[in-house]
């Protein structure tokens, strides 16, 4: 009958399709589709650091060039997926050439994000001449160990230099978690490199290619998709810390002048009046008010009075010591608040001050000074 006929050859398929080789490693395929899960990772963290450039103001440069790292890594990994027979430049030397470009996006983001002066002559020193070296040896197989050994070799430099550049603003304004949460992965990464690079020169005849199934392509791409996750983690998580300390900030301060607001100066006071309760340690006022601002604001202008208020500002700020606070009260008035000092010294502020601001303004300033009785039982009693 035709049925019985049939299913003993559909099971001849059926095994053929399914039982492999003898020779044919299960892994063959590992490292390639391990590529390109990796490039489209990395293509969607580009993506969102693309859509932040746009958001954030203040750390755009930074977003920017971090997003454009992991762009050309992602594509250069991707290439990399692709490599076959016959060999091509773009698979291979695009690739590297990729990678270097991007892994120079990444420390120059991270500096401009850190604050820290640039180190784009040092940089471009060492990964131009890398790019124009790799352009020229081509994707030869025999070219292969020279290739990656350099590639390797820039790349884990430019991962160490980035650290050690940024560690001790990383550290001073997020504190050695951040150091931690970031530089650990680095690290890894970068000491990576560095066994990749010496794995290739001394095993020179045999090319260590990114897309072959070796144990340490493997390991290199793990580390890539947990390393990056923790690089885009780590720095969106010290991006929020930054906006949340300036906001902050700002809300603790006058927009004019900088100097405190009413409420962080009553915060101020609370702990001052503290420490002279619990210490007995003396504690004085110093309140300035500028005579006739308003004629000021008449007759040049509001303009020119913000910028009275401005430079007056300054000239209390530079002339405190960095344990007193100096707070804008509202309108042409102010407060400094001495801990530790006695009237006397109090008077001795007060009286040059009063000089150095006619001179400034062009206009007297009156000054009252006050300080902490025995008797007193509330700060606001001082004021």
């Amino acid at each position: 009958m035709p049925g019985r006929a049939l299913l003993p050859r559909a099971r001849r398929v059926a095994a053929t399709c399914v039982a492999p080789t003898p020779n044919t490693p299960m892994t063959e395929l590992h490292v390639p589709s391990l590529l390109w899960l990796v490039a489209f990772q990395l293509g969607l963290y580009a993506l969102a650091w693309g859509l932040c450039s746009l958001l954030l103001r203040e750390s755009r440069v930074a977003v920017a060039h971090w997003g454009g790292f992991l762009l050309l890594l992602g594509l250069g990994l991707w290439l990399a997926g692709g490599r076959d027979e016959p060999r091509s430049w773009l698979n291979y030397n695009g690739t590297n050439i990729l990678t270097l470009i991007g892994f120079a996006a990444m420390r120059r983001g991270t500096e401009r994000f850190m604050r820290v002066a640039s180190s784009d002559t040092e940089q471009w020193a060492v990964v131009a001449p890398a790019v124009l070296v790799v352009a020229w040896l081509g994707p030869q197989v025999d070219a292969a160990p020279a290739r990656i050994a350099l590639v390797y070799g820039v790349q884990a430099w430019t991962v160490l230099r980035t650290m050690f550049k940024v560690r001790e603003a990383l550290s001073s304004e997020f504190g050695r978690t951040a150091i931690a949460c970031t530089f650990g992965p680095g690290a890894v990464i970068g000491i990576l490199q560095v066994l990749l690079a010496g794995n290739q020169l001394l095993n020179w005849d045999v090319p260590q290619e990114m897309q072959r199934n070796t144990a340490g392509n493997l390991g290199l791409m793990m580390l890539y998709l947990g390393g990056c996750a923790f690089f885009n983690i780590g720095f969106m998580a010290m991006m929020t810390l930054r906006l949340v300390a300036e906001l902050r900030r700002a809300s603790m301060a006058d927009p004019l002048t900088g100097l405190l607001n009413r409420r962080a100066l009553d915060q101020v006071l609370a702990v001052e009046w503290q420490r002279h309760q619990r210490h007995r340690q003396p504690l004085a006022l110093v309140m300035l008010d500028v005579d006739h601002f308003k004629r000021i604001n008449d007759t040049r202008g509001h303009s020119a009075g913000d910028a009275a208020l401005v430079r007056l500002s300054g000239l209390l700020r530079h002339s405190v010591r960095t344990t007193d606070a100096v707070a804008r009260l509202g309108g042409e008035e102010f407060l400094i608040v001495l801990p530790g000092a006695e009237r006397a010294q109090a008077a001795v502020l007060a009286e040059r001050l009063r000089r150095q601001a006619a001179d400034l303004l062009g206009t007297t300033v009156s000054i009252g000074i006050a300080q902490a009785r025995a008797e007193d039982t509330a700060v606001q009693a001082l004021v």
